[in-house]
């Protein structure tokens, strides 16, 4: 007897053109060769026990039944893939007797009075076991479809904006942009042991690892070395998201988009972690049934389901939100039923989420787990998003992009919420305002307003995490109270000198504080308020992700604007609380020029009313701060709150907009051997901000009553009202049949800094250019503005091999300053190590450099350099 358990026929690589030949074309869509190959291997093994063949070599054997079922034997043997009956014996009879006489040495070897016998039990097996893969197939396209269904909705319910309470939901991949990550390499893996004998034990390597490559979050899916990864990401930056695209776009039969090949079979499994934990005695596979079945709608689905698709290696697990097990010890259950489930299924890729701050190091194996940090966005990125956002949103192409300039340009004029925009979920909240408010507020306090009320509320609302399933006594406005009250006493604890004691807070001064605050607002003991400010920081902290973990019992604000933004409303509560304006005064004359304070100050004013502001930024005005006669920070701060522009403050006191306007227009006109060089550059600066305020208009008036030079006169019109303009000119003067003015056009481009898609796309074309000066300036301009997308990216790697070499070093700075560090970029740089000229190796070096990259191919090719005769190259 053939010991078929141990030996399966590979049939399935081919049989799609038999069945062309054969002419099955309604097969053919319902045909998996994996399917017809296991039900022929299950047949043949439950049919081997009438031993047909049991005087005959089992290679023999199996290049026989390999033709016998791919030949004569096929056309029947496709009846229930064609919705028809079993396949019927006496034509696989008659088959198997055809297809004989091309196997000699088969012939008078098999025992032909055991044939039928032998044929019914094959046909029988074969007959259920493709049955039931037919049902789990149509079983599959319901999942399926019910899947991306529940997940393909990008949901923005409960991030309220002014006049639009609930923002329509969106389809995933109509505003999703890929993320990057970065590879996380654990030393001791790749040193090996021979490091032990250096005076380190494991648990020391273990602990030590170093960035690696940065690429697309969906390059992930074709890693070589492993298919089980780690994802981590801070609070906002798209773990969710980005699962949830993986899982829609294979159930949209859409696997190109992941960059696989179009057509692969797989089955997404997307199982949130936090629901998954809350019930008791029930595995992953259960859970995936029932929530396909409760929650998807999905039709009851056939038993051994999930394990069809697992036990073949076609699944892909995506496990979101390790952190959101929020109790440890349940949290490390999790992790053994997941270690459990994955060992059994090893051969199907596996991705975890989880935050920083919820995930530690030896939860799971580093042998088997890859990790990986998700990147937040870089200036290509956001611009993509944005482009997606008003493509997606408004029908009107012009009104689109007019839309898309707006947004653009006010981040890039406000470096703060340009940061802030870096993180998904607050770029989308930035976007969210901008559509219904028509720009971004240059009040910049009411978006972190909304930010903060989306983090303390909306979002975790929409999780179904809320305040009462965790607090004993404090309820969701207590949470806003709170986080204004700390985010003051942790300012204080700063300086100029240690700005770092205002941001850092130890968890022990951290929770003796919040204890006190506790006891005293909610009058209850102190052993009840310190167990409910233990709680309060870990929802903070695991939930909200406005107070992050920094280091060993260190905790600070994700990100110091919002402490900023919740110190100054402390202020202006205290001070409406008491009624007793001196309380803002009194801060104001305390931290006037303090920079830990700037921030504080300038939102404290914005958030005032019209009076109230005036009289702030007079006791600015009048502080005669010392040397104010040479360094005017008195000035400078009154005017750059008139750049918050602050609602109806010129008709709250007129006279004194025009004092602080007409001062700085002194300034700007006063020679620069008195003024001074760094004087005159923050008036420039300055008096640009008034750009988009009630005061542009004003500003504008006074530069040109002061009779400027032409030159400085047109920066200042560009910067407050004909920007746009501007920008169209310099584009038809780099048409201009004089490279001279083509030069000039491109690098006033540059400095203007606008990366905008008629921007890039007219450099790009100049990139072209016949003349090599052109060629070149072109070349730094596009490294200046950042866009680092594909199609720049490709277009400066053609530069690399441009026949005048200073052209090939600019376009390789470029690439350099972009820091993209692709695979593509990295190998065509490293070409430049091999170039005859020395200084061409001696700058590839240095732009290497700063690219970090530190894979094996950069590694070795600077290496191989230090041996270059050239003194520059080896110091590179």
């Amino acid at each position: 007897m053939i010991e078929w358990g141990a030996f399966a026929l590979k049939i399935a690589p081919g049989i799609g053109a038999k069945l062309a030949e054969i002419g099955f074309k309604e097969a053919i869509k319902k045909f998996n060769p994996n399917d017809f190959e296991k039900a022929c291997n299950c047949g043949i093994e439950a049919a081997d026990k009438n031993q047909l063949f049991s005087g005959c070599e089992q290679g023999v054997v199996a290049d026989f039944l390999k033709s016998f079922l791919t030949g004569a034997a096929l056309p029947e043997l496709l009846k229930p893939f064609n919705g028809q009956e079993k396949p019927q014996v006496e034509f696989l009879v008659e088959a198997f007797n055809t297809t004989v006489p091309d196997h000699k040495k088969i012939q008078g070897r098999f025992a032909p009075e055991r044939l039928h016998d032998w044929l019914e039990v094959f046909a029988e097996t074969y007959f259920q076991k493709t049955s039931c893969y037919l049902r789990f197939k149509v079983a599959k396209a319901d999942y399926l479809k019910q899947l991306a269904n529940c997940f393909d909705d990008v949901k923005f319910a409960g991030i309220a904006v002014e006049d639009q309470a609930i923002e329509k939901s969106e389809k995933l991949a109509q505003i999703f942009v890929m993320p990057d990550v970065l590879e996380e390499v654990n030393i001791h893996v790749r040193l090996g042991l021979q490091e032990l004998g250096e005076g380190k034990n494991l648990q020391q390597l273990q602990r030590e690892t170093r960035s690696g490559r940065i690429f697309l979050a969906s390059q992930l899916l074709n890693q070589n070395q492993s298919n089980k990864f780690m994802l981590l990401g801070a609070p906002g930056s798209g773990k969710t998201t980005l699962l949830s695209f993986f899982a829609v776009m294979l159930a949209q039969n859409a696997p190109e988009k992941l960059g696989w090949d179009s057509g692969r079979d797989c089955l997404p499994i997307l199982i949130k972690i936090r629901d998954f934990a809350r019930l008791s005695d029930i595995n992953l596979l259960d859970y995936s049934r029932q929530f396909a079945e409760k929650t998807m709608s999905v039709k009851p689905l056939p038993e051994g389901f999930f394990e069809y698709w697992l036990a073949d290696g076609r699944a892909m697990i995506l496990l979101d939100g390790l952190d959101e097990v929020v109790e440890e010890s349940k949290r490390y259950a999790v992790v053994q039923h997941i270690e459990s489930f994955l060992g059994q299924y090893h051969q199907n890729l596996a991705i975890i989420t989880s935050r920083p701050a919820g995930y530690k190091r030896d939860f799971f194996n580093t042998s088997d787990f890859e990790h990986y940090q998700l990147q937040l966005f870089d200036d290509a990125k956001v611009d993509e998003f944005i482009n997606r956002w008003y493509d997606s949103r408004v029908r009107d192409a012009a009104e689109a992009q007019r839309h898309k300039d707006s947004i653009k340009k006010a981040l890039a004029e406000n470096e703060r919420i340009k940061l802030l925009a870096r993180n998904p979920l607050l770029l989308t909240i930035i976007a969210l305002i901008h559509r219904y408010q028509a720009v971004l507020p240059r009040s910049r306090h009411k978006l972190y307003e909304k930010a903060v009320e989306t983090l303390l509320k909306n979002w975790d609302a929409n999780k179904n995490l809320t305040e009462q399933s965790v607090f004993k006594c404090l309820d969701i406005d207590d949470l806003r109270r709170l986080m204004e009250i700390l985010a003051y006493w942790i300012h204080t604890q700063g300086s100029t000198d240690n700005p770092e004691a205002g941001t850092l807070i130890v968890k022990e001064d951290l929770l003796d504080q919040l204890t006190r605050n506790i006891k005293t607002k909610k009058q209850v003991e102190r052993f009840q308020a310190k167990e409910e400010a233990k709680r309060f920081v870990d929802f903070i902290q695991q939930r909200t992700g406005l107070l992050n973990e920094q280091g060993q019992d260190l905790y600070a604000f994700v990100h110091k604007t919002f402490q900023e933004y919740l110190c100054a409303q402390q202020i202006g509560y205290q001070a409406d609380d008491d009624d007793d304006f001196e309380i803002v005064l009194n801060h104001i004359r305390e931290h006037l020029h303090d920079p830990h304070w700037r921030e504080v100050l300038l939102l404290l004013i914005a958030q005032q009313k019209p009076k109230k502001a005036t009289k702030a930024m007079r006791a600015i005005w009048a502080a005669n701060s010392e040397h104010e006669e040479w360094l005017h920070r008195d000035l400078f701060f009154a005017a750059s709150c008139l750049a918050e522009n602050i609602k109806d403050l010129k008709g709250a006191d007129s006279s004194l907009t025009v004092e602080i306007l007409e001062k700085l227009v002194e300034l700007e006109v006063r020679d620069e051997k008195e003024v001074g060089y760094r004087v005159r550059s923050q008036v420039f600066q300055i008096l640009c901000s008034m750009s988009e305020t009630e005061f542009e208009a004003q500003t504008l008036q006074l530069l040109k009553a002061r009779g400027l030079p032409q030159y400085r006169l047109k920066e200042y019109q560009v910067a407050l009202e004909e920007k746009e303009a501007f920008i169209t000119a310099m584009l038809l003067r780099l048409e201009d049949g004089d490279e001279n003015v083509r030069c000039d056009a491109a690098q006033t481009l540059g400095r203007l800094g606008n990366a905008s898609e008629i921007v890039i796309n007219a450099l790009l074309l100049r990139l072209e250019d016949e003349n090599y000066t052109v060629r070149l300036l072109v070349a730094q301009t596009l490294g200046w503005l950042g866009n680092a997308s594909e199609t720049v990216i490709n277009a400066l790697l053609l530069r690399l091999q441009d026949r005048v070499g200073a052209v090939s070093l600019f376009a390789a700075q470029s690439l350099g300053n972009l820091g993209n560090p692709s695979e593509t970029v990295i190998n065509a740089l490293v070409l430049g190590l091999e170039d005859g000229d020395n200084s061409v190796r001696s700058w590839t070096a240095s732009i290497l450099g700063r690219l970090r990259n530190p894979s094996e191919t950069v590694i070795n090719a600077l290496l191989s350099r230090l041996e270059d005769g050239d003194n520059s190259m080896r110091s590179s």
